[in-house]
């Protein structure tokens, strides 16, 4: 009977110990597998810092790659700075002027092909005031132009080109209506000139686009 009531105490001693050493063991174990997610938590953290950063340097390259795409309008910014009234007005003017030398010189070209395949059209003297007409046209643009910017001579290869390029139309355009207006010129040498700024034109329509509107304004980096 002794025994039995031995056995008894010493089974129910095991029922008492054994779930609270497993429930110590429980616990223990979800401390030790806290304490590698804790640590794999804070090795993420670290990582994405350490990615936060490496983008932060990936991102000063692109940073200073739109810098120097928005130099294109830097001649814009430049021009603005601390401007009011009449010289703000007058240096917002420079895209509104540079349509009609465009257009002339282009309906120039257009009427001198004319009067090569015609030549009792009389045209000549429509050539002779197209030229006119974009010769005092580019003069003004190149003189809104130069207010536009100020005696600035910054900016990249395009706006480099843009300037210069202008400049000559309206040196060349000038040569053209001295040329159109002597009635004893060669109109071979009239002719050339004519032909030469219709392309110079279309250089600095497209020039000009890539100022205002950005690098591939027109979508042909393809060709």
């Amino acid at each position: 009977m002794k025994r039995i009531q031995f056995m008894a105490i010493v089974a129910a001693s095991l029922l008492i110990v054994g779930p609270v050493q497993a429930h110590g063991d429980e616990k223990h174990g979800e401390e030790t597998s806290a304490a590698p997610a804790a640590a794999n938590g804070d090795a993420h953290d670290q990582a994405a810092m350490a990615q936060m950063g490496d983008g932060g340097a990936v991102g000063e390259p692109s940073a200073a790659h739109d810098e120097a795409s928005g130099g294109h309008d830097e001649a814009g910014g430049h021009a603005d700075e601390g401007d009011s009234g009449v010289i703000a007005v007058l240096k917002k003017l420079h895209p509104a002027t540079i349509h009609f030398p465009i257009a002339l010189f282009l309906m120039a070209a257009a009427t001198e092909l004319f009067v090569m395949r015609r030549k009792d059209a009389g045209l000549e003297s429509a050539v002779r005031v197209l030229v006119h007409g974009g010769a005092i046209g580019a003069v003004v643009a190149v003189l809104f132009g130069w207010i536009h910017t100020g005696l600035w001579f910054g900016g990249d290869a395009v706006m480099q080109v843009h300037r210069w390029n202008g400049m000559l139309i309206a040196v060349l355009g000038l040569a053209m209506a001295y040329l159109a207006s002597r009635a004893s010129a060669s109109r071979t040498a009239l002719r050339a000139a004519i032909f030469a700024m219709a392309a110079l034109v279309l250089v600095q329509g497209f020039l000009g686009g890539e100022l205002a509107h950005g690098a591939n304004h027109l979508g042909i980096s393809w060709l």
